[in-house]
């Protein structure tokens, strides 16, 4: 390559360099700082995007937010971060720069359920690790008056703001609704029961059952049964399981060597076969096709066929009609009639039938008895041992500290059962107020009465010895007699 020299005998070639760098230089651009603005889909943040320039003029941070502002964010901006941007002079591609307020959501409204939703167990687990075939604990009892649900009203929430300084409001708030009910009353923000029962929740739907019905048998499927209501059986109750109403007891089958306590009627509509281990004890009256090896006890006790080998006691009366008619074996109580076809057997079977006198208040009376003749043993050891301490002392001796502490004991213990003899005898005495036999008291037998019958009244007894025909026997002036045909 030739190079040209000029005429001061420079070459060309340098001459041609240093006019081009100086044409670059002239030729170079300036270009200012360059931002960018942009926000959120839910208008909740802002971001800047920011590209430094080289011109002198430099971006500060009160002209990023004069942008902001130019764009229509006045909200939550970030002063600290604009002023980091404008010191730092780094490219920025998506810096939060501004922020809103997110709104607070409130408390929905909600129901408080104030009964345990049981489930089907197969056993209830005891304290000892064993297992609790019986007490499965399935049933919600619940008594009248008892609060059911409660309802707690939404709680209003908090309104947010976005970066342009609108007003963001809470999330709605889900309303609350009472579930339908039945048997229930509603005061305030609650539901009560307005009955006792058995409380359901099916759905949305809660309802107390007056009757707790089991559609089969009281089994191991069941366990017990303890309901504040009345409880309807459409099978039978099995041997070892324990029914407890407040209300009535029907039973479509037969009861084996069961526990059964009502406050009110228990009917059977087959038979009670109690094995000399069953017990039916009913505040109202008891119904039953027959009694056999049981042990019962009611106001009035109705029975079509047969009462054999059982121990019965009625307030009122006890009457069996129909079939058979048949009283036979066992013990028999009942305060003014006592009624069957046939009483006792050929075979001469022991059979008590006791009339006017109320059962409870004649064991009463007897217990207060044996309570009262246990209290007069006592006492006159007492009063022996107390004597003996007395004469030591009498004859100037003192009394050892362990005599001296006996001696203080048998005083109080004196003192004690003085005061239990004297409360014992005015109840005995009311009771025997109370126990008149009423004159139409009877015992009736209207086709049979055998030997081996025990007839009791409160002051006579007959036994009988020879087969009677239809007979029927009341108390005359303490004395038990067979009434004239």
């Amino acid at each position: 390559m030739q190079n040209n020299i000029n005429e001061n005998g420079s070459s060309n070639q340098n001459l041609d360099e240093g006019s081009l760098t100086e044409e670059n230089k002239k030729a170079e651009v300036e270009f200012e700082d360059e931002i960018e603005v942009e926000v959120s889909g839910d208008k909740l943040e802002a971001y800047l995007r920011f590209e430094p320039g080289n011109s002198a003029e430099k971006i500060t941070a009160a002209d990023i937010k004069a942008e902001l502002e130019k764009e229509g964010i006045v909200y939550g901006i970030m002063e600290n971060k604009l002023e980091k941007i404008a010191a730092e002079r780094k490219t920025v591609k998506k810096e939060p720069v501004a922020e809103g307020r997110e709104p607070v959501k409130g408390k929905d409204g909600k129901l408080i359920y104030h009964f345990e939703e049981k489930e089907k167990q197969a056993g209830k687990l005891r304290e000892d690790g064993t297992i609790d075939f019986h007490n499965l604990d399935l049933i919600n009892n619940v008594r009248r008056g008892e609060k059911i649900i409660t309802k707690i009203e939404p709680e209003s929430g908090e309104a947010g703001i976005n970066v342009f300084g609108d007003e963001i409001a809470p999330p709605p708030l889900k309303e609350i609704k009472f579930p339908g009910t039945k048997n229930t009353v509603k005061k305030d923000n609650s539901i009560y029961a307005a009955k006792d029962g058995q409380i359901i929740r099916r759905g949305k739907k809660v309802e107390i059952k007056e009757v707790y019905t089991v559609r089969g048998d009281v089994d191991l499927s069941t366990g017990n049964i303890n309901f504040v209501g009345s409880v309807k059986v459409s099978g039978n109750v099995k041997e070892g399981f324990e029914i407890r109403a407040d209300g009535d007891v029907e039973i479509a089958g037969n009861v084996g060597a069961a526990d059964i306590k009502a406050a009110g009627n228990v009917l059977i509509k087959k038979g009670f076969l109690g094995r000399n281990k069953g017990k039916i004890e009913a505040d109202g009256d008891f119904t039953a096709r027959f009694i056999e090896n049981g042990r019962v006890s009611a106001d009035n006790v109705e029975v079509y066929q047969a009462i054999m080998h059982s121990n019965i006691r009625a307030k009122n009366n006890i009457v069996v009609k129909g079939g058979k008619g048949l009283i036979v074996g066992g013990r028999l109580m009942a305060q003014h009639l006592i009624e069957a076809d046939i009483i006792g057997s050929s075979l001469a079977t022991k059979t008590e039938i006791i009339i006017g006198l109320e059962p409870e208040l004649r064991e009463e009376l007897q217990n207060n008895s044996q309570e009262l003749n246990s209290i007069d043993k006592n006492l006159e050891k007492i009063a022996k041992s107390t004597n003996i301490l007395n004469k030591i002392k009498e004859n100037g001796r003192k009394l050892p500290k362990d005599k001296l502490e006996l001696f203080k004991k048998l005083k109080t213990t004196s003192a004690r059962l003085s005061e239990r003899k004297a409360e014992l005898e005015k109840e005995n005495k009311e009771i025997k107020e109370r126990l008149r036999v009423s004159d139409n008291s009877t015992i009736k037998a209207n086709k049979a009465i055998f030997p081996g019958v025990q007839l009791l009244s409160s002051k006579d007894k007959i036994i009988v010895s020879n087969k009677l025909g239809p007979a029927a026997f009341t108390e005359v002036n303490k004395e038990l007699r067979q009434a004239a045909d």
